[in-house]
């Protein structure tokens, strides 16, 4: 990965404001899928026609203090009805809609309905290559919504409503004005990839081992683990910041600190950025100083990080406000 370039491209998104998915067409969710949801919502009971499991919901910051979720599903290929194409029985379709209706949660309320969509979600595999037990994971993402306690009705289905995946998902946004006088992080993630889209989608999809950020496209690594020769590249936002009055530029330091069973093996130099968004690469070599009884430096050795389990702290200062903020990514080290 470039990853000179995708610093600059991941920045160029805050050039552009993260807007509502425009054109607010007609959105419905069939009776047999919403009698589903409904009948399943009071317990949160999902059903599992088609075998799917829910990973995760990041988000990232959008404008006026919203925030854009991702969620993020995970699907077998053989658990998808693909089968050869009328037309060209060398490629492999599989076809589905998705339906998400999000609600909005409040103490002593009734979940109140706040957003539904449709998508609908076509596949297709070269036959050759195909592998039915590959497990890829998608994302769904586009919309924006303020801070608060949320629930994802989440539906894949065929395309005849005959069989019903569903899940239910809680997931809290943060108030980001509630940030005074310290820093914090939007989830931070490695990613394999990281492109530059002609132009920001303007309704819904669901994408493969990947999300849409604006013209942002990411691949994040979900499962954090990592051979020593490989390397860290972070992407997260920093999320309450101040603008300096005279450059109306950030001025934020971060340290990175390596730490194995709560002790600290590397320490990286201190850097300043002036963005809150950051696409950070870390290798997995540090510098071993053996130091002799006097202190004198008497060797020094660049060596990997040993197989096990790490936490990289990552420590925030705010040089206009003053404001502090510490962030932790665990991952593992494997042979």
């Amino acid at each position: 990965m470039n990853t000179k370039k995708s610093v600059l491209m991941a920045r160029s998104v805050l050039m552009l404001a993260l807007l509502p998915l425009a054109a607010q067409q007609q959105v419905f969710i069939p009776a047999q899928v919403a009698s589903a949801i409904d009948a399943g919502l009071a317990a949160k009971q999902g059903r599992a026609d088609i075998p799917m499991a829910y990973l995760n919901t990041l988000f990232l910051p959008a404008q006026q203090g919203q925030l854009y979720p991702v969620f993020l599903l995970q699907l077998k290929n053989a658990d998808l009805g693909f089968v050869a194409a009328a037309d060209n029985p060398a490629l492999l379709k599989a076809d589905h809609w998705v339906f998400t209706r999000v609600y909005r949660l409040a103490a002593g309320a009734a979940p109140a309905v706040v957003r539904e969509r449709n998508i609908r979600f076509t596949l297709e595999e070269a036959q050759p290559a195909f592998q039915a037990d590959a497990v890829n994971y998608y994302s769904i993402a586009g919309d924006i919504f303020p801070a608060g306690d949320y629930l994802l009705a989440l539906a894949l289905t065929t395309p005849d409503y005959g069989k019903i995946a569903l899940a239910y998902v809680e997931f809290s946004l943060p108030d980001l004005t509630q940030l005074q006088g310290k820093l914090a992080t939007s989830p931070v993630f490695s990613v394999l990839d990281l492109q530059m889209l002609p132009a920001a989608e303007t309704r819904m999809f669901v994408h493969k081992n990947s999300f849409v950020y604006n013209t942002l496209l990411l691949s994040p690594k979900l499962v954090n683990e990592f051979k020593a020769s490989e390397n860290l590249d972070l992407f997260y936002f920093i999320l309450g910041g101040q603008a300096d009055p005279a450059s109306g530029a950030l001025n934020l330091q971060i340290i990175y600190k390596f730490k194995k069973e709560g002790k600290e093996v590397n320490k990286l130099t201190p850097q300043t950025v002036t963005s809150p968004i950051i696409s950070q690469p870390i290798d997995f070599t540090f510098t071993e100083v053996t130091k002799d009884a006097k202190g004198k430096e008497t060797d020094r050795k660049t060596k990997l990080l040993e197989p096990g389990d790490y936490v990289l702290e990552i420590e925030m200062l705010d040089s206009v406000s003053k404001a502090k903020g510490l962030q932790e990514f665990k991952f593992k080290i494997v042979p």
